[in-house]
């Protein structure tokens, strides 16, 4: 059983969802999440992956909820629980104790410092919490190795831990040509122009302003917006708000240049790993271990500066020799660190190092 706090379009939705269909038998396998919809139920219910909602829409519902995964996890008798983020890890633990489960138990974690600052002692609470429990579970998680330290920095203390990267298909996220042309066929996107783009939703994490400000009114550069909140984007020339899209391996392969301009709390960033194997040469802000995964592949700059981020792009723009050579480089580390059977085994010699209960 694996249980999330949502199935929405975010970078966790979407590497708990490759977990699972990559699994050899995804029909064994049972989704909790404590919000109901999002993007990769579907994906996940054609699999034949059975998918329950708690029906909460927010912290105050946690005694609800709690009550609710305990049912399930006393009907359902599952020998391991993932949880696979703060909150979800905060309910899978005394669940398990009131179902008088003997499953075995691993949380998951995923990003660095992601403090928004209006719900930043709600958000150390959290943590601080989770840190605290963090020894009574069989392992964690973790999806980078900053990621890991940045945790074991701040208390946690499980037993055994696992680095897993972000287990994406190369076979998928690949250089196309046929899909180049037809997606930009339907944005209607001139063969000339340099096109950059970013896909990542719009929370306070990815610093939409400052890429906004970063691309506007540069010279023969169109730029694609995609995630979810993006279609409402303020409007702007040369911005094309494209929202949530299900086909984002045809979106990169119709870019040029690959933006991730987060600001804070990343770790080991999905999207900038499928556009690496994209072949696209990124421009990355130096938060998490996304300046360590870009490396001689792409351009690293500090976090929220505008100039330096325009600068990169504009550089890039004139410079399609430079591109090309880049993007070579950015499909052959990403290939190197993204390895779908290296995370899964990970996740299974966690599971087996942990005693049954």
């Amino acid at each position: 059983m694996y249980v999330t706090h949502s199935l929405q379009g975010g970078g966790a939705e979407r590497l708990l969802t490759n977990v699972i269909l990559q699994q050899e038998r995804p029909e064994c396998v049972e989704v909790v999440s404590l919000r109901a919809g999002g993007v990769f139920r579907p994906v996940l219910e054609a699999a034949g992956v059975e998918v329950t909602d708690l029906g909460m829409t927010g912290y105050r519902h946690g005694p609800l909820g709690l009550a609710r995964l305990a049912r399930l996890i006393r009907a359902h008798r599952p020998d391991i629980v993932h949880s696979w983020d703060y909150f979800a890890n905060l309910l899978v633990l005394p669940a398990c104790r009131l179902a008088r489960s003997e499953a075995r138990l691993f949380w998951a974690a995923f990003g660095t410092d992601c403090t928004p600052q209006k719900q930043k002692h709600r958000y150390r609470a959290l943590v601080g919490a989770n840190a605290l429990l963090s020894r009574f579970v069989d392992g964690v998680a973790y999806n980078g190795a900053e990621v890991r330290d940045y945790h074991h920095a701040i208390g946690f203390r499980e037993p055994r831990s696992v680095v897993i990267s972000n287990l994406i298909d190369a076979g998928v996220f690949r250089p196309d040509a046929r899909r180049r042309d037809a997606v930009r066929e339907e944005l209607g996107l001139a063969a000339d122009d340099v096109v950059v783009a970013v896909v990542a939703r719009v929370h306070q994490q990815k610093d939409w302003p400052t890429i906004c400000e970063a691309v506007r009114d540069l010279p023969g550069v169109k730029t694609m917006a995609v995630g979810s909140g993006t279609a409402t984007l303020p409007p702007q020339p040369g911005l094309l708000r494209l929202g949530w899209r299900d086909d984002v391996a045809s979106i990169l392969s119709a870019a040029d240049i690959f933006l991730l301009a987060s600001a804070f709390g990343e770790g080991f960033s999905l999207a900038l790993g499928e556009a690496m194997l994209c072949g696209l040469p990124c421009i990355v802000t130096d938060v998490g271990g996304n300046g360590r995964l870009a490396g001689d592949s792409g351009v690293v700059v500090e976090p929220r500066n505008i100039a330096a981020i325009r600068g990169a792009i504009a550089s890039l723009a004139a410079d399609p020799a430079r591109r090309r050579e880049l993007g070579r480089r950015a499909r052959a580390r990403a290939a190197a660190a993204t390895s779908r059977d290296g995370s899964l085994q990970c996740l299974h010699a966690l599971e087996l190092a942990a005693e049954p209960r």
